[in-house]
């Protein structure tokens, strides 16, 4: 019986955590869901102080596909003119902190 139980806490937990990413891209800095994304991708700074001034988005072999100029806290990136696929998120804060992050378009 301690065998099967063990198993079960085991499956258990690795179901959990890929639930966590499906849900949201979190590097730290900014927080976009819901990735993957249908139509579009919300995009928070996690620093209330620092607002998103810019995000490009590359397809994953590096050519530009959309660029948005924001300067908030928090906005809507609409995906439904993209591809289904993996894009490359680049963002420029109001700190000039620029970092790169992964959303699935579904």
């Amino acid at each position: 019986m301690g065998l099967f139980a063990g198993v079960s806490s085991v499956k258990a937990q690795v179901l959990r955590e890929p639930v966590a990413d499906f849900q949201k891209s979190d590097d730290g800095v900014l927080v976009a869901y819901p990735n993957p994304a249908k139509d579009f991708v919300i995009v928070k700074s996690k620093d209330s102080a620092l607002k998103i001034k810019s995000i490009t988005l590359y397809s994953i072999i590096g050519m530009q596909v959309a660029e948005y100029q924001l300067n908030s806290n928090s906005a809507e990136i609409r995906l439904d003119k993209l591809r289904p696929g993996k894009y490359l998120m680049k963002y420029t804060l109001s700190n000039n902190t620029q970092k790169v992050t992964q959303i699935v378009k579904q």
